[in-house]
């Protein structure tokens, strides 16, 4: 399948699950897709990151929206009326960010990019969304050198918590002042390579497309407007 197909697939599935009330439907769908994640062996050690994010977010949700917050530092009366709308909240939250991480392992990152650069989006465009993707591997070897030069010179990276969040700065200074080095360079590079010479470019391992799949790319954009545009017509 093409990425733009599944990414589409994906915002069609994240815009459902966001118009959807609380309920069965919701619970199910929810339930579904993070039993999904954890089912397929490729995916299944993402779901710590998706525990990372919805535990926390959970606490957050129910100390504001069940007015435990406002009763500790106010003394407040108890106030659970917005509790459903915090918890359908969750349940989508948890609904989206479980198959986004379904997306984004079945989706390789270079794939991705590369049908970026053959797609027919304008090349500055294309390059302003692929550029992330095309500088994280880089980034990543900058940090581990700049922690290992960082230890090396005695700084507690690898101590207590209070001890790290105290050496971030020494991690991520060097991390940006070596970014913003590079901009020239890159810059060059993509004069030398004529980046606005043509209005599109291609690549020679551009990922496998066909009509249905475009077909049903715009077919599902279709639908993500009528869907909308049904909410709002039937909006109390």
């Amino acid at each position: 399948m093409h990425p733009f197909t599944s990414l589409m697939l994906w915002g069609w599935l994240a815009l459902t699950t966001l118009l959807l009330p609380l309920g069965y439907t919701l619970l199910i769908c929810s339930a579904s897709l993070f039993a999904l994640l954890l089912i397929l062996p490729d995916t299944r050690h993402r779901w710590r990151y998706v525990v990372w994010f919805m535990v926390p977010m959970g606490l957050g949700l129910w100390l504001v929206h069940s007015g435990w917050l406002a009763h500790w530092l106010n003394g407040t009366p108890l106030n659970q009326q917005r509790m459903p709308m915090a918890t359908a909240l969750w349940l989508k939250l948890l609904a989206i960010i479980s198959s986004a991480q379904i997306w984004l392992e079945k989706v390789p990152t270079r794939q991705f990019v590369r049908a970026l650069f053959s797609s027919r989006l304008p090349i500055s465009f294309a390059y302003v969304l692929a550029g992330p993707l095309l500088i994280v591997e880089q980034l990543r070897q900058q940090l581990h050198t700049i922690r290992d030069a960082q230890l090396a010179r005695g700084i507690p990276l690898d101590g207590n918590w209070h001890q790290r969040l105290k050496a971030i700065p020494a991690l991520l200074l060097p991390l940006t002042s070596n970014a913003i080095n590079e901009l020239a360079i890159r810059g060059a590079a993509l004069d030398m390579k004529a980046f606005r010479t043509n209005a599109h470019r291609t690549t020679l391992w551009a990922p496998p497309d066909s009509r249905l799949q475009q077909i049903i790319r715009y077919a599902l954009l279709l639908l993500c407007f009528i869907q909308i545009g049904g909410y709002f017509w039937w909006l109390p």
